[in-house]
């Protein structure tokens, strides 16, 4: 425990692997982010299990003393992102030197707001949306979820969520309206190769593109009704989502809902993967690290050489150490791969 990291209450985390840990040269490790209500967020290096820093290597402000809502970092960009209400700061992860800032931007809610707006006196009000969602694309993106508010005085007419896409210069490239939801994401993270981002919310989870030609265009989208036009489906809430074994060739979605609904769905070449493991012995799947004789793996397992849904049931205590092992080396079935 590190107490009083912060002046305030920590809002968000975001980490990212560096060295052999994302698959790169060099010591391997962690870095985490952190946001805190203090207006500050703190830059933090985890080397090894044997090493913990007692106190953060940069801390970084540039928020006016404002909340900070989310926090993104990005080793192989080699910056961090964190977001307050009405202000996004960028820094080198290097030095947490601050390479830039910029405000909300002026996207597709202000267009939304200003074609409903009926009332002279009403204003129009733009900021960055309370919550933890953020990400920043490998191709040097910034996707934010901002929030339009249509004021008359103290009087809250109507609000509206967008996703804003922003180079990391600063500059708005495009916006998507989140007509869908009446709250901000959940979450939204990229794809593999930065060129799409998952938005999980209200309903669902929609995914778009990260594109110049076509910024933030909406590829797919699931819905958590039992029907894609379900009016129910906006009272369930998409919480988190992960993909499996890898998020370079996902065959298995696992969606995190409300009411403590837990979503598993079958992707296409599910039944190929599948094949391909039970083909697998025991020790090639979970590698050198069992170090055990094959007779002691065929005694243990009664035979049983794959890792279908059998090896899982013996439950023998071997089992529970190739399950600790393929978590520790592969991040989990359902691990998101690193940002960068």
């Amino acid at each position: 425990i590190v107490p009083s990291a912060h002046a305030d209450r920590i809002t968000s985390i975001d980490m990212d692997p560096i060295g052999t840990a994302s698959g790169q040269g060099g010591v391997g490790g962690e870095l985490a982010f952190v946001g805190s209500a203090d207006g500050t967020a703190t830059l933090w290096r985890f080397i090894s299990s044997h090493y913990w820093p007692l106190r953060p290597r940069v801390r970084m402000g540039g928020h006016l003393g404002a909340t900070i809502y989310s926090v993104a970092i990005s080793s192989s960009l080699g910056v961090c992102a964190s977001v307050s209400a009405y202000r996004c700061c960028l820094f080198d992860v290097g030095n947490g030197a601050m390479i830039r800032n910029f405000s909300p931007p002026i996207g597709a809610g202000n267009n939304y707001a200003a074609a409903i707006m009926k009332d002279n006196d009403a204003v129009i009000q733009i900021s960055f949306a309370d919550t933890p969602a953020i990400c920043l694309s490998t191709l040097g993106f910034l996707v934010v979820a901002c929030c339009t508010e249509l004021r008359r005085g103290d009087e809250l007419l109507k609000e509206i969520f967008s996703l804003e896409l922003l180079t990391l210069e600063g500059v708005h490239i495009g916006s998507s309206l989140l007509d869908t939801h009446k709250s901000p994401p959940k979450k939204i993270f990229s794809n593999a190769d930065g060129r799409a981002v998952f938005v999980c919310g209200e309903g669902g989870m929609s995914i778009h593109l990260v594109s110049t030609l076509h910024p933030l265009a909406i590829v797919d989208q699931w819905r958590l009704g039992e029907g894609a036009t379900d009016d129910n489906s906006s009272k369930h809430v998409m919480h988190d989502l992960d993909f499996g074994p890898t998020l370079s060739r996902p065959v298995l979605a696992a969606a995190g809902c409300s009411e403590g609904a837990l979503r598993l769905h079958a992707l296409q070449g599910i039944g190929k993967w599948s094949n391909e493991n039970q083909r697998n012995t025991v020790s090639s799947a979970v590698g050198n690290v069992l170090a055990l004789p094959a007779q002691t793996v065929k005694n243990a397992l009664g035979g049983v050489a794959g890792m279908g849904s059998r090896f899982v049931g013996f439950g023998k205590e071997i089992g529970k150490e190739a399950f600790s092992v393929v978590r520790d080396r592969e991040g989990g079935f359902f691990f998101r791969k690193n940002k960068g």
